[in-house]
């Protein structure tokens, strides 16, 4: 198995790619088959993960992960989101002795911190400075929520 790290672009993280209804990994806390996580590292400060496994469609853990830290910073009432820091991996497998062809899941993992200003944040603990960016919350839950078959789990 090979792993491929993952940096995340505002343009990615709303892309909108789904999980296929039915499979293995939903939108809900981590258990066996992936899922999102999240802990306050510092007050007012949040590492929120989101895990996927093979059977989603790619993104799919990604954007559990930006939406779990959108509904995070809501909830404690802010109109828009920091991500500090990002980090993540994309796992696949061969079948034969090939080149990696298919996906064995993908993590992905924020620092996050909510705010109601739209300026980029004057702090990044990524990698590189194009890793870290400020989303208005609301749009970000629309576009997501779609993808996250929320409302079809619920029926």
């Amino acid at each position: 198995m090979r792993s491929i790290f993952v940096m995340l672009a505002a343009t990615a993280l709303l892309a909108g790619c789904a999980s296929r209804p039915g499979t293995a990994t939903k939108y809900r806390p981590s258990y066996i088959f992936g899922g999102y996580s999240e802990k306050e590292i510092e007050p007012g400060i949040w590492k929120v993960t989101g895990r996927s496994n093979g059977i989603a469609e790619s993104g799919f853990g990604r954007n559990m992960a930006a939406y779990r830290a959108a509904e995070l910073m809501k909830a404690a009432g802010f109109t828009h989101m920091q991500i500090i820091g990002q980090k993540g991996r994309i796992s696949s497998f061969s079948v034969g002795g090939g080149p990696p062809t298919h996906s064995a899941g993908e993590f992905l993992e924020l620092t996050v911190r909510g705010t109601n200003d739209p300026a980029p944040p004057s702090e990044c603990r990524a990698k590189r400075p194009d890793q870290c960016f400020t989303l208005a919350i609301d749009p970000l839950l629309a576009r997501l929520r779609p993808a996250m078959h929320i409302d079809e789990e619920a029926r």
